[in-house]
């Protein structure tokens, strides 16, 4: 059978497989393109299949800061070169509208939507697709949704070309969150987020589990020292205060002037902003965590 070059190119452009796949495919389905459409897909499904098992621990972090809430999501790949592929940055982009419209309950829900940017298709769909397409195997992996309420403002920061994503929430008044000084504050919380991986914004946040195995590990480190008994839990105190400014973002030394607290930091901005600043929440995505 006689397959045109124009056909072929119209199921390349309609799918993304090669020339020489499409011709293939064309051949095999008697020049009927959407069943040569409809073979292809169950093709690049197969194939999909098998590549979603491999491991994909690159990839993007996106935000995406409306007035009422902020989103950010992952979407995984096997390898940093494909993260920059322009057909798995749109797949990435046209996530954000999608999750901030549907508003979905966990990453099953956002997998199963059905959406008109995806021609009526499934995420789940789209993905597989773009699987089949790019040859590795992609995961949109995990996403969270924050409320903004009145007297809030949500900040963001993405680090090494979307490798680490931090969005923080700032309260205050309508007027001081409107300045410069609160903007600025914003950013380089953010900023200080993505360098220094805080566990909490204040010490009383930070779970008790984890303050108890703290507690726990000093307390054998020094015993295993030597030192006597009525001593260690005054070591383990001062240990648990350095652990304290090291994991505790108001605690933490302020990323661009050391010689003083994020805490203090905040204060200062504050003054400038004319009004009272605080940190109601923060969240911070790492590539593959």
């Amino acid at each position: 059978m006689n397959i045109s070059a124009a056909d072929v190119k119209k199921l390349r452009d309609l799918t993304g497989a090669g020339m020489m796949t499409c011709k293939e495919a064309l051949t095999e389905a008697g020049g009927d393109l959407e069943k040569a459409i409809e073979n292809l897909r169950k093709a690049g499904a197969a194939k999909a299949a098998k590549r979603a098992e491999r491991e994909a621990n690159e990839g993007k972090i996106a935000i995406l800061v409306s007035d009422s809430s902020v989103l950010i999501w992952e979407v995984n790949s096997e390898t940093d070169f494909v993260s920059r592929n322009e057909d798995f940055l749109d797949y990435c982009k046209a996530l954000g509208p999608i999750l901030l419209q549907e508003k979905p309950g966990d990453i099953d829900e956002a997998l199963a939507l059905e959406v008109d940017a995806f021609g009526g298709r499934s995420v789940s769909e789209k993905q597989t697709e773009l699987i089949g397409k790019i040859g590795e195997n992609i995961s949109f992996s995990r996403f969270a949704i924050l409320p903004v309420a009145v007297n809030e403002k949500a900040f963001s920061y993405i680090h090494g070309n979307g490798k680490i994503g931090v969005a923080v929430i700032l309260t205050g008044d309508g007027a001081a969150l409107a300045t410069d000084a609160a903007a600025e504050l914003g950013k380089d919380l953010a900023m200080q987020i993505a360098a220094f991986n805080p566990v909490a914004i204040k010490r009383d946040d930070v779970p008790s589990d984890i303050v108890a195995k703290e507690k726990e590990i000093y307390a054998d480190q020094v015993r295993a020292s030597g030192k006597p008994e009525n001593i260690i839990e005054k070591i383990v105190t001062g240990k648990l205060d350095k652990f304290f400014e090291e994991t505790v973002l108001l605690e933490q030394a302020f990323v661009k002037d050391t010689g003083k607290t994020v805490d203090g930091y905040v204060r200062e901005m504050a003054a400038k902003a004319g009004s009272a600043l605080g940190v109601k929440q923060f969240i911070r995505y790492q590539i593959g965590q």
